[in-house]
């Protein structure tokens, strides 16, 4: 903590220089995290942790696993990403002669039509006439997307294509010329495909049996399409959305192209998914190193689980978090009596909300068991080959996505690895990653104050967006309903208003910070933090404010609060970095972070003895909650 700070800095005029004005020259500071924050140089650490799991894989290894070892499958994965990723061209030859064997492997008695070719590649592309398994929030379901064809070869540049080519090791000539033309002539055939069909202004939404009786007048046999897209396992209660207005000319169009050319349409849109999955690196070492791990994280994001749990977050350290979530929770539901500007009413619907918000803290129990996870991935067997076992898995992930329809799920919103958190407005519900459990943000022998004003700053963040200026509209059970009086809603906008000119003043290199932009982060930042503080306060009381925890440092712990919460947003990024994040991010830079929020505290100003007038103690303060 003192290594980052610089204290030639008045902490009444810049707390933020104060707390954090030496991170990029700070010796415990990793040098390839100081042009970085605080929390993304955890990130890096905990990314270089799990490359060093995968990386230990010698034969030996990975014998003593038993073959349906996920962990194993993960590790066979990254090792053939490591061996073939220089090779694109063996991954070029595998996909056309997987694609050209499919669709020779024509189902008996199946007609060969668009309607066929459409639905032959089995990695979730159908792009003649889309169809998607698509998240529903308002239902939590998986429902039937029907949408309109897009412009995917019309945006491929010239530079692209031409890496493509050597990519590939197309010789110049005749078999380049044949490349080229037939790119060139299906994007001219895709640019007839997408003016062929508009979107409709409002999405359509019926079962699939209603959507059958009302489109039976159609040119299109959608009860073949859909028997094409499900193999004949689709049900007329499942929930389709649909966005196409009027397929007739599309269909005309379909009907009347030759087979051939939409087949290699087809080809040509799976082959730059794939291309694009291929070449998310370069020939860098490293950075091929850090693709591969990416990859791993992709398509075996729980097979790693119980290794990582196992080895940086056990039952103690969440039951520790938990309790801190527990604190912060109940003082936030004490201090909704306090408000003045809530009615009974509404206050009564913002404590209902509270309480049924869920707290979840890196995992649920189940995957912590090695033969759970082992079963999620028992269908998929590695061969060794990258380019086959990456074909594998999309196959995988596709016919899972299919087989979702219509089943009641929570899509996982963040790898648990991540160092973030997160509120989901549709589930009333919090998340807080096993990635910011982690040294130096939190530790379990670390003094109560470092805990509540770090972890559990990040805890009362995410609650609070429940209460901020876009969540406020959903309901204890994440339903989008009003649940406001007009008057309370009235003083809850002028509230958080205040909050968006207050960050409208802010200018970073002559450049205004878009309050409104910012404003659901701004209102979590200050009252995550005011929760986080109160949450200390009621459990250790007063006395406790004016003890000095740490060793050498001259600190109490009123004053460790505030130090520990502003040092969460240290950053090193040039100033390039900063002004785009701040024009594009909605979250304000880490600058303001701290000073918008310390400003509005008297808390602080008390702690570090800020005369009003000061930058840091300003006349006018902003409280939304």
């Amino acid at each position: 903590m003192l290594g980052n700070m610089n204290q030639s800095v008045d902490p009444c005029e810049n707390f933020y220089e104060y707390a954090c004005g030496n991170w990029k020259k700070a010796e415990l500071v990793p040098i390839e995290a100081r042009n970085d924050s605080f929390l993304h140089a955890i990130q890096k650490r905990i990314d270089t942790y799990v490359l060093g799991f995968l990386q230990n894989a010698t034969e030996s290894e990975l014998q003593a696993y038993n073959t349906s070892s996920a962990e194993r499958k993960a590790k066979q994965f990254y090792g053939s990403c490591i061996k073939m990723k220089s090779n694109l061209t063996a991954g070029y030859r595998s996909l056309l002669e997987y694609q050209d064997d499919r669709y020779r492997a024509q189902r008996p008695n199946e007609t060969m039509d668009w309607i066929y070719i459409n639905f032959m590649s089995p990695f979730d592309m159908y792009p003649l006439l889309p169809l998607k398994v698509h998240y529903s929030t308002p239902t939590r379901k998986f429902h039937i997307l029907l949408s309109v064809p897009r412009k995917v070869l019309g945006s491929v540049d010239a530079a692209t294509l031409k890496n493509m080519t050597r990519d590939f090791q197309i010789a110049e000539g005749d078999q380049q010329k044949h490349f080229m033309d037939e790119f060139h002539n299906l994007t001219q055939f895709e640019r007839n495909l997408t003016d062929l069909v508009v979107a409709r202004n409002e999405t359509e939404q019926l079962s699939l049996g209603g959507f059958l009786v009302r489109h039976k007048q159609d040119r299109l046999n959608w009860t073949r399409y859909f028997e094409m897209a499900f193999n004949g396992t689709q049900q007329e209660h499942w929930q389709v959305l649909n966005v196409v207005d009027g397929v007739g000319p599309l269909v005309h169009f379909l009907e009347h192209t030759k087979l051939d050319m939409l087949r290699a349409y087809v080809r040509w849109r799976v082959l730059l998914k794939f291309y694009a999955i291929w070449t998310q690196d370069s020939t860098d070492k490293a950075q091929v190193e850090r693709a591969c791990r990416a990859h791993v994280e992709s398509y075996y994001n729980f097979a790693l689980l119980p290794w990582f749990i196992a080895n940086v977050f056990d039952s103690q350290r969440r039951a520790d978090i938990l309790s801190v979530a527990k604190d912060i929770k109940e003082t936030f539901y004490d201090l909704l009596d306090r408000y003045s500007w809530l009615d009974d009413e509404t206050r009564s619907e913002a404590k209902t909300k509270l309480l049924s918000m869920d707290v979840l803290v890196g995992y649920s129990d189940e995957l912590r068991h090695r033969s759970l996870i082992d079963e999620v991935y028992s269908d998929i067997n590695m061969t060794g080959n990258w380019y086959e076992d990456l074909m594998v898995l999309e196959r995988n992930r596709a016919r899972i996505r299919l087989k979702s329809v219509d089943k009641a799920l929570i899509p996982l919103l963040m790898p648990t690895r991540t160092v973030n958190a997160y509120y989901a407005d549709f589930l009333n519900l919090a998340f807080i990653t096993i990635g910011m459990a982690q040294w130096p943000f939190y530790h379990k022998e670390f003094p109560p104050v470092l805990k509540y004003a770090g972890i559990g700053n990040i805890i009362g963040h995410e609650m609070a967006h429940g209460f901020d200026s876009y969540c406020y509209q959903y309901n204890y059970d994440g339903k989008k309903v009003n649940w406001w009086s007009a008057g309370s809603l009235r003083n809850f906008k002028e509230r958080f208003r205040c909050l968006e000119s207050q960050y409208n003043k802010f200018i970073l290199m002559g450049v205004q910070t878009n309050g409104t932009l910012t404003s659901g982060d701004n209102i979590a930042d200050n009252v995550g933090t005011r929760m986080a503080y109160y949450a200390y306060k009621r459990r250790t009381g007063d006395k406790a404010w004016d003890l000095k925890p740490l060793r050498s440092l001259k600190f109490s712990n009123k004053q460790l609060f505030f130090l520990k919460f502003a040092q969460t947003w240290c950053s090193g990024r040039d100033s390039a970095s900063k002004l785009k994040r701040l024009k594009t991010d909605v979250h304000a830079y880490e600058e303001f972070r701290v000073t918008g929020v310390l400003s509005n505290m008297p808390e602080f100003s008390e702690a570090f003895k800020c005369e009003l007038g000061t930058e840091m103690n300003p006349l006018k303060k902003c409280v939304v909650w």
